[in-house]
């Protein structure tokens, strides 16, 4: 057995080491040595602690008297292949959390049963590549446990899966109808103007999308007859064959084939059913807890679709932890539980994957929000709505806790000109916890990412009016787009189309019809990759949060919109008290664990549009939007108290508990530049040591200040 060493390195333990999940234990399994040193190497520098296991015999030993929180299987033990291991460990545990390395890339049936029928939470392929393996590895014990659960509990899950696949296909088996018509209109056009080339153009995309979108739902013959009618539809294009009757002969038959396969293909399927409620996958999951509000079902009219889960204030946390949320509406009339509603609120986002969860209240009209500001601010709430709550406000609140979301699940913006297509991909990754947004129109693009702000954009190639390759370009020419992964879906998969997606700025590029593992792949390893650079980037690895120079960009912009709103903002420059005696005293690492656990506490503390960073050393700093000195002091005063009751060891297990001070700054009143609110917060900082410590200093200077 492998026991993390004490690192001294400064240095090291600032580039990989993150206390906020220290005590985890990794098992891993591995024969290969080289392999076990790199990845036992990589982890206990992050704070892992590290146990190996040449054997599959010695592994699952391990895991009865370990209780691992993880599990790395190599391709090969020296009793058992990896895989053989795997589907053993599912014997003893249906729970532990499983990543397997391949030593090369597998056919994707194999990748299926590895997570969906044994768990496998992760599949990394050599060569391993260190900061990227932390981080992948980091994210997992972050993550909520697998549970397999009986087989019953299986066959359930298999069910839902196959009811929301069934839910698209029924979906687009009524929709089949108007499309044919659509078809046989633009047809009929082209053979009256078979000189007019945009016409054609026009059939030739009917048919192209009625051929992707067919086969993705299986609907295999009208997509054969589809992409035969296309390839003709493509040569009517071509000037020598404007005129040639004999190849409108062959589009009018092709089209009636396309029409008979149609008729046969909508019979067969005429006595499949669904149960709606599994056609849900990619709603955004908005928790309302305690409120009267209706729920289960789509909110009408909001710009991503909507359910509403609906909870009683003591299964509030339970609720939480089986579904992938994306907002939160409490009730502050809540009651049946020990919990207040601020209490809901603070525990929500205490839970492992929520520090980042959106939150709003519901109040009665007749109660002063101001009452509870400070305590509402320190619990995270966004906004209050007044009952009874009208939909139009529901719809305006809930949207405006999606936009002010940063963190939480992934976001892929889907812009295809095919309804029916765009919904099957939006449903296949909200199974995957995706939130998806689609457009039909390339014309809505900008006004979309700056509502929506993906992390992924799904673009088609072939769409009226614009391709999908000036969009991308467009796109690329606009600086806040630049680095966002853009994947083409495409049906022309010759070489010229593939340079093309890559020339116009794309990052990869999907075949229609597309193959759901195929396309969950890409995304997430896009997505994964994509996150991983920008938190590179612009984050602390330490403390999670923005760095210096990236927190300064967030309020630049900050304050040109508080200029152009006229609108207050407060600035908090936060300090942990006597820290260099912490390192002397009890140890470079266990300063670490002070600077990541208060790095924590803000991150999980205060609303989600509330700006936080690490500016430096043992200095934080947060800026408080719409948020004036008095309210700020007021919720920092709540977390100066959680932060001094918190216990912390030395690296020879001392105990010891420590504190903060604060300076506040206010703009416009105290300054109108990053510049001048820093310095004033930092001579209001240094007041508070100078009185004591401990303590939020907000108004005033140097001695005059004000201290709590």
């Amino acid at each position: 057995m492998k026991y993390a060493p004490v690192v001294h390195n400064r240095l090291g333990s600032i580039l990989f080491h993150k206390p906020n999940i220290m005590g985890k234990t990794v098992l891993l399994a591995d024969a290969e040595q080289a392999t076990a040193s790199l990845v036992t190497s990589v982890l206990e520098n992050r704070g892992h602690r590290v146990v190996t296991a040449s054997g599959g015999k010695t592994t699952l030993d391990l895991v009865r008297t370990e209780t691992p929180d993880l599990i790395i299987v190599g391709e090969q033990l020296d009793d058992i292949d990896g895989i053989g291991l795997i589907v053993k460990l599912r014997s003893v545990s249906r729970t532990i959390k499983v990543v397997f390395i391949s030593n090369q890339w597998r056919e994707s049936d194999l990748y299926q049963m590895l997570t969906q029928d044994y768990g496998v939470a992760l599949v990394i392929h050599r060569p391993i590549k260190p900061l990227l393996f932390g981080a992948q590895i980091d994210s997992q014990l972050n993550f909520p446990k697998v549970d397999l659960g009986s087989q019953k509990d299986q066959a359930l899950g298999k069910e839902h899966e196959r009811q929301a696949i069934l839910a698209l296909r029924l979906r687009f088996r009524d929709a089949m109808p108007s499309r044919l018509a659509m078809l046989s209109d633009a047809l009929q056009s082209a053979v009256e103007q078979p000189g007019n080339v945009p016409v054609v153009q026009e059939a030739r995309r009917l048919a192209h999308n009625l051929k992707g979108t067919s086969s993705s739902c299986g609907f295999e013959q009208v997509s054969a007859a589809s992409s035969a009618l296309e390839k003709v539809l493509t040569a009517a294009q071509l000037p020598e064959n404007i005129g040639n009757r004999d190849l409108w002969d062959e589009i009018e038959l092709l089209f009636c084939k396309l029409r008979a396969e149609a008729e046969v293909e909508l019979e067969r399927s005429g006595n499949d059913a669904v149960d709606p409620q599994h056609d849900d996958a990619n709603m955004a999951k908005i928790l309302v807890v305690g409120s009267d509000l209706p729920t289960n079902g789509e909110l009408s009219n909001a710009s991503v679709p909507v359910k509403l889960i609906k909870t009683t204030a003591a299964n509030a946390l339970e609720a939480a932890t089986n579904e992938s949320l994306d907002a939160v509406l409490i009730d502050m009339e809540t009651a049946g539980s020990s919990m207040t509603p601020m209490k809901i609120a603070r525990e929500l986002r205490s839970l492992s994957g929520h520090e980042s969860l959106p939150l709003g209240f519901i109040k009665q009209p007749n109660t002063d929000a101001n009452e509870n500001r400070n305590e509402s601010t320190h619990a995270g709430a966004s906004l209050f709505l007044d009952k009874p709550l009208e939909a139009e406000a529901l719809r305006e609140g809930i949207e405006y806790l999606l936009t002010v979301s940063q963190g939480g699940r992934p976001r892929v913006l889907i812009v295809d000109d095919d309804p029916d297509f765009s919904n099957m991909i939006a449903n296949t990754l909200g199974r995957e916890g995706v939130l998806v947004r689609t457009i039909n129109d390339p014309a809505e693009v900008l006004t979309t990412m700056e509502a929506f702000v993906p992390d992924l954009v799904l673009l088609d190639v072939m769409m009226p009016g614009v391709s999908g390759f000036d969009v991308c370009r467009m796109l690329r020419a606009n600086s806040r787009w630049q680095e966002i992964p853009i994947l083409f879906l495409t049906a022309q998969t010759e070489l010229e189309a593939r340079l093309a997606a890559f020339d116009a700025g794309g990052d990869d590029y999907l075949p229609k019809p597309v193959a759901p593992v195929e396309l969950l792949t890409r995304v997430k390893v896009r997505l994964e990759r994509s996150r991983f650079i920008r938190e590179r980037a612009d984050k602390d690895i330490l403390s999670g949060l923005f760095m210096r120079r990236a927190f300064m960009e967030q309020v630049q912009s900050l304050l040109a919109e508080a200029a152009r709103h006229e609108f207050s903002f407060t600035i908090a420059l936060i300090d942990v008290d006597k820290f260099k005696n912490i390192n002397d005293n009890y140890g470079h690492l266990a300063g670490d664990r002070v600077l990541a656990q208060l790095g924590g506490l803000l991150k999980k503390r205060f609303r989600v549009e509330d700006i936080r960073g690490r500016w430096g050393g043992e200095e934080f700093i947060v800026a408080f939007r719409h948020e004036t000195a008095v309210t700020t002091k007021g919720a920092l005063e709540r977390a100066l108290d959680e932060f001094a009751g918190m216990r912390f060891k030395g690296d020879h297990g001392e105990d010891f508990s420590v504190t903060f001070t604060a300076g506040l700054a206010t703009y416009p009143e105290d300054g109108d530049t990053l510049e001048k609110l820093v310095h004033i917060a930092d001579d209001r900082l240094y007041a508070g040591k100078e009185a004591g410590r401990n303590r939020i200093v907000d108004r005033g200077s140097h001695g005059k200040d004000t201290a709590s």
